[in-house]
């Protein structure tokens, strides 16, 4: 939704508010929100992925790791089912387990394939591996964590 029709939206909610009391400022509040809500896009990762990546940057490596095999196991999306992989890829890799994290590439280019009909290119798996971990270590740094979840 354009900034310009969000502002007017509110405007003319505290307009109604001023000159027809609670009521009518009530089912103004709940139209805005109805507006702002639908011009919301589906999240690109799922709920679970999204849950796995706070435990992530949690240090909640067991957490993580479970959320993202329910992911691969029983979600239906392929989109979300490509990023659970990509997750597990990077919450591998910062626990220290590379060969582990690798082992799992081939899986990572299927989903990829699934998802985009195209060749997953080296350069964007690393990338999008990187991602996720800089996503945790921010997260964590954020939060006074140790980086390095103190491996």
């Amino acid at each position: 939704m354009p900034k310009a029709a969000l502002a007017h939206l509110i405007k003319l909610g505290n307009r109604l508010s001023k000159r027809h009391g609670r009521q009518l400022a009530r089912i103004a509040s709940l139209a805005i929100a109805g507006a702002l809500l639908s011009g919301c896009p589906a999240d690109p990762m799922g709920p679970d992925n999204r849950m796995a990546l706070i435990a992530f940057g949690r240090c909640d490596y067991q957490q993580a790791m479970q959320l993202t095999e329910r992911v691969i196991e029983q979600e239906k999306d392929v989109y979300h089912v490509q990023r659970a992989w990509v997750l597990k890829a990077a919450i591998l890799h910062d626990m220290g387990k590379t060969a582990a994290a690798e082992a799992i590439y081939p899986e990572i280019e299927a989903a990829w394939k699934a998802v985009r009909k195209s060749t997953l290119k080296t350069n964007r798996r690393e990338r999008d591996i990187a991602i996720m971990i800089d996503i945790a270590h921010n997260e964590r740094q954020s939060n006074g964590l140790p980086v390095d979840c103190d491996r």
